[in-house]
């Protein structure tokens, strides 16, 4: 019998602060509800948050896998969303700047869990260091969150000029943050994919966008999942939208 083979996909953005866990979160939820059993895994091993953001205290974190005598199993939380989350840590220097080999240990670990779930995303730290980059080639497709903000699109394309350059990663989506509309979401888009076109010889795919709504910081401040408490809102419509075209993507071994 064939061994399942899960869409892993890893949510990055080049700066923080564009709502890259915001949008992992609500996509992990919207994907759950349409039946699909989802991991999500916080590989900000600093400063994790998805926790925070979730509400939930976790009694083992990564950092109890890697340094402690516990299984990656033992750290997955079955969250209320209908998605399993594996958190990161913050605030201990150790996970912060890992050596390589606890990187890999990480990575081998999660390997076998992932064979569990129709869909594994992702939510990786921002910026280009070690950690982020290879939970980026972790997965078989890469994300980039960005927004309006010229220094999300300089820095989200010194990301994937990295990853193509060294790593030889030439497909990647991208989902335009807190955009006015539909017209504003493509433009931006359109200004990153025509540099990529020009300077790294290959285009972009365009995943979706989230609208620009009052209603996504008081879902942060009240630790609410917004595509469930507002399931009629335009940013749950959104989010729908790009998990259709999540479940069209064909599932690759990494």
């Amino acid at each position: 019998m064939d061994e399942h083979i899960p869409v892993i996909t890893a949510i990055a953005s080049g700066k923080g602060g564009v709502g890259k866990t915001f949008v992992t979160i609500n996509l992990a939820a919207t994907l759950a509800k349409m039946g699909k059993k989802v991991l999500t895994v916080d590989c900000d091993l600093g400063l994790a948050n998805m926790d925070i953001m979730l509400g939930i205290a976790p009694t083992l974190t990564l950092k109890d896998v890697i340094f402690g005598n516990h299984t990656i199993q033992e750290a997955v939380i079955n969250t209320n969303a209908g998605f399993d989350l594996i958190p990161g840590s913050s605030g201990v220097r150790e996970m912060a700047q890992p050596l390589y080999e606890k990187i890999q240990l990480i990575k081998d670990a999660l390997r076998p869990l992932f064979t569990k779930y129709d869909h594994v995303l992702l939510d990786t730290g921002a910026g280009l260091s070690e950690v982020v980059l290879q939970f980026n080639l972790l997965a078989y497709r890469n994300v980039i969150v960005l927004n309006r903000e010229l220094t999300s699109l300089t820095d989200a394309y010194a990301m994937i000029k990295v990853m193509y350059q060294v790593f030889a990663r030439d497909c990647f989506s991208v989902i335009v943050n807190s955009a006015a509309n539909d017209k504003e979401a493509h433009r931006i888009f359109s200004q990153i994919d025509s540099t990529c076109r020009k300077f790294l010889g290959f285009p972009l795919q365009y995943l979706g966008h989230i609208t620009s709504d009052q209603a996504v910081p008081k879902s942060i401040i009240k630790q609410e999942i917004l595509v469930l408490c507002a399931p009629n809102s335009v940013v749950t419509k959104n989010c729908e939208c790009i998990t259709k075209n999540m479940c069209a993507w064909e599932a690759v071994a990494c």
